[in-house]
């Protein structure tokens, strides 16, 4: 972490998380030491206010200890614990920071989980000095937040995502960002089709095998060959480039290529790649979303360059896979 975090981001990603979780009391971001660093609580002022924080402050004292033994190796990591009527949950998801949540007994355990590690996600950003992090909340996040809860069916499975969309808009880029945590700056086109695997832990219990399909994008030139690389497949990403106005007019011409395809309904997401370049960028949030509504998809906000909103998006497609099965 370096200089001063960026308080302002910080506190209005707790604010998006606070207004979203009905059941949530307060929440604090602290550092590996117990060091709060950033807060907020239904109760803005007064001693019910003092009450809750100092409440998340007798936790941390309690349990910091206890974090750092059971997850010292480990830089991402989610608990809840229940104390007499409220659910402490605390979840890192990098080297920086923990997020302490205070909730009600009723909030679901699931809902906990889905926006810690993505509030978290998101926090670790910010204190690695990247200041164009969004702190709006996807609408993948409340879909998978709301999910049934349940027992995941148990065992291995495999699931085929095709990546596609036009050239140079990052679908190779999101792929080594998801698989390897990497980015780099270099660009070389795919030509025709780059197959990566990556294995995903739902729970104990439960493993997703993607197998991802990183499928050219030149339209006309690999038109006639696409299709053989789109058979089998469970779920796809349709990708744009947010610094050019021409991809979002190409989502269409990329379903159609699916659905002449795919013989079966499966889940498609558009995901606005390089939403980093904010000064670049062409393709509101909104334009997006309008065509998302129009063609009954989801979307979400990407950069594979920061990480923002990557390991989410496939998530998403996670648990869509895993709920048909």
């Amino acid at each position: 972490m370096e200089g001063l975090p960026n308080i302002d981001l910080l506190e209005a990603l707790l604010e998006n998380y606070m207004f979203d979780i009905d059941g949530a009391i307060a929440v604090a971001i602290c550092d590996r030491d117990g060091f709060i660093i950033a807060s907020n609580s239904k109760e803005k002022a007064g001693k019910e206010s003092d009450s809750v924080m100092g409440a998340i402050s007798a936790f941390l004292d309690i349990y910091i200890d206890r974090i750092k033994n059971e997850f010292q190796t480990q830089s991402n990591f989610f608990n809840i614990t229940s104390l007499q009527d409220k659910k402490f949950a605390y979840c890192s998801m990098g080297s920086h920071s923990i997020l302490t949540t205070i909730a009600d007994p009723t909030t679901s355990n699931l809902e906990l989980r889905i926006y810690s590690e993505y509030i978290a996600g998101k926090v670790e950003l910010v204190l690695e000095g990247f200041d164009n992090v969004s702190t709006e909340i996807p609408e993948i996040i409340r879909v998978l937040s709301k999910r049934r809860e349940g027992k995941l069916p148990k065992g291995q499975f495999t699931s085929k995502l095709i990546l596609t969309g036009d050239f140079q808009v990052g679908k190779t880029s999101l792929i080594k960002r998801f698989v390897e945590n990497m980015f780099s700056d270099s660009y070389i086109s795919t030509l025709g089709v780059e197959i990566s695997k990556k294995t995903v832990i739902m729970d104990e219990d439960t493993e997703i095998n993607f197998v991802l399909w990183d499928i050219g994008g030149q339209i006309s030139t690999m038109a006639p060959y696409r299709h053989r690389f789109y058979e089998g497949a469970s779920a796809a990403f349709i990708v744009i480039d947010r610094t050019r106005q021409d991809n979002l007019e190409s989502v269409k011409k990329w379903y159609k290529e699916i659905l002449e395809s795919v013989s079966r309904n499966i889940p498609v997401v558009i995901v606005g790649n390089k939403s980093d370049l904010q000064e670049k960028v062409v393709i509101s949030e909104e334009e997006i979303k309008v065509i998302a509504r129009e063609l009954d998809f989801h979307y979400i906000l990407t950069s594979a360059k920061t990480g923002e909103n990557v390991n989410e998006a496939f998530l998403y497609i996670a648990y869509r896979f895993i709920e048909k099965i």
